[in-house]
């Protein structure tokens, strides 16, 4: 058997052709704003809400 392929289509199957989906990035921020305010604890230790916190009526099972 020969080394080469035997039809260039093969050869040509993985070349990326030009896609032009590339943009130049948007400058950003050096740092990320801060957030104000505090921290709300809404679970306990084992994931449950706690019964301050109120519920959504839409993911009520029943």
């Amino acid at each position: 058997l020969s080394p080469a392929p035997l039809s260039p289509q093969y050869e040509d199957a993985f070349t990326a052709r030009r896609l032009q989906n590339w943009s130049v990035p948007r400058p950003g921020r050096q740092r990320p704003s801060l957030r104000e305010g505090s921290t709300q604890i809404v679970a306990d230790d084992r994931g449950h809400l706690l019964p301050t916190v109120p519920r959504s009526q839409v993911s009520d099972p029943h």
